[in-house]
């Protein structure tokens, strides 16, 4: 499920905030009820020892009106609700509330006795189920015990500031929460901004747009991401732009080889097998002595780019444009079982897309031309071959010459292998050789045996 960025921090400020407000509101019911308690305890300890010392006499001379008169100055004090005088039985001798007053029928025993309580301090309880503070203290007459005094008192009041004083606290969270709000909405803005700009560039990126995205107007990580993001970009973009051009010297899937696997190229020269192949116009020089510039130009590209395109499909490389001629190598960077077999196929669909275009040409009353065509496997020298400033990327040697020496054997349209890579083919793959012969290579020592296709 995706959920989007404003929602996430917006959720996530409001699990803070009622945490938050939880956890503050319990500390401060728990501060406020500490804080009652000892208010309470603090106001009402004066009020309860000032009527222990007027009641003494009364309840010595059971003098019940001067014991109402003694409790009818208090009745009225804030917060208290409840005040019961016993005799030094236990009795209750006098009870006094703003919304009951004991008549002497419904008087009884109560729990208190000259056993139980304390006669020389004063008791504080906390009825916390009724919101009751109950405060007792002995009632002596020359230190001597002559009744007791118990005080109710509510936290009606207390509760009140506490009500208050949580609904101000709501108030400051409901107001946090519309600022958390209000924040999660800028920082959901400010946030997922260069975060949508960047899954657009992404997009774009995938359809081949390298288009940097704009960086942030404040630094932070979001637009170390982008920086980040727009250096991939650029690095793509120079590794597109040298696949790109390295297809025009080689196959794709030699590009994507090399490109894949820079190991391959050995900076430093090794020794590598490869199938050599050239071709080269037959008559070129005549030819091009009674064409004008132009027309010799158009008629190299014009053969050239016919057959380029195929030497690519059988994977080998345009290692050299010399003029009217061609060095096509199988093998670079990384030679195959098969490709001597897609070498002499490559000889062969060239020759019949030269012979095509030249029929063409024909009927068109263009300049056409003959190519001879010469190949041979060995091998040869593979690497950086040049100076600082200009590097090709070739192989050299042995292997490379005869090639060259076998292709200027060949006759118009005729294609000449090499005995050693006519013995690399497969009986079943080979194709028919309307003659083989042997010739003595200029710069070589022995006669090589060739085969003519």
């Amino acid at each position: 499920m995706r959920i989007s960025l404003f929602f996430k921090i917006f959720g996530l400020s409001l699990v803070v905030l009622g945490i938050s407000l939880g956890l503050g509101t319990l500390l401060l019911e728990r501060s406020m009820l500490l804080e009652t308690r000892r208010q309470i305890e603090s106001d009402n300890i004066l009020l309860v020892r000032e009527l222990s010392r007027g009641l003494a006499l009364p309840l010595l001379k059971k003098d019940r009106l001067a014991i109402e008169d003694n409790l009818g100055v208090f009745e009225h004090t804030k917060g208290v609700l409840d005040i019961r005088v016993y005799d030094r039985n236990g009795t209750l001798a006098e009870h006094l509330s703003p919304h009951h007053r004991t008549e002497p029928s419904q008087r009884k025993q109560s729990g208190f006795s000259r056993g139980t309580a304390n006669p020389s301090d004063i008791s504080f309880t906390e009825i916390p189920s009724s919101h009751l503070f109950r405060l007792r203290a002995p009632v002596r007459f020359q230190k001597i015990p002559v009744g007791a005094v118990e005080l109710s008192v509510s936290d009606a009041s207390y509760r009140e500031v506490k009500r208050k004083i949580l609904q101000t606290f709501l108030l400051l969270g409901g107001g946090s929460a519309l600022l958390a709000l209000a924040g999660s909405l800028f920082l959901g803005a400010f946030i997922s901004r260069p975060v949508r700009d960047l899954r657009n560039a992404t997009e774009r990126l995938a359809k081949g747009d390298f288009t940097p995205v704009p960086p942030p107007l404040l630094a932070d990580e979001t637009s170390d991401l982008v920086l980040a993001f727009n250096r991939m970009a650029e690095g793509i973009l120079h590794k597109d732009l040298l696949e790109k051009a390295l297809v025009r010297y080689v196959s794709r899937d030699v590009a994507e080889s090399l490109i894949g696997r820079p190991e391959l190229i050995h900076l430093g020269g090794a020794r590598q097998e490869a199938v050599i192949l050239f071709c080269d116009i037959r008559n070129f020089t005549r030819l091009s002595s009674r064409l004008s510039p132009e027309e010799v130009v158009e008629v190299l590209n014009s053969y050239f780019d016919a057959f380029i395109d195929l030497v690519f499909r059988y994977r080998g490389s345009v290692n050299n444009i010399m003029g009217d001629g061609l060095m096509i190598v199988f093998g670079i960077p990384e030679f195959l079982p098969d490709h001597p077999e897609l070498a002499i196929e490559c000889a062969l669909s060239m020759r019949e897309s030269i012979q095509a275009l030249s029929e063409e040409r024909l009927k068109e009353g263009k300049p056409h031309v003959e190519f001879g065509f010469g190949l041979h496997v060995g091998s040869g020298i593979l690497g950086n071959i040049g100076s600082r400033s200009r590097m090709e990327y070739t192989i050299v040697g042995e292997t490379v010459n005869l090639a060259s020496r076998i292709e200027q054997e060949a006759a118009p349209g005729e294609i000449l292998l090499s005995d050693l890579l006519w013995e690399r083919i497969p009986e079943r793959s080979r194709p028919e050789s309307s003659v083989s012969r042997t010739f003595l290579p200029k710069g070589i020592d022995r006669p090589i045996r060739i085969y003519a296709i």
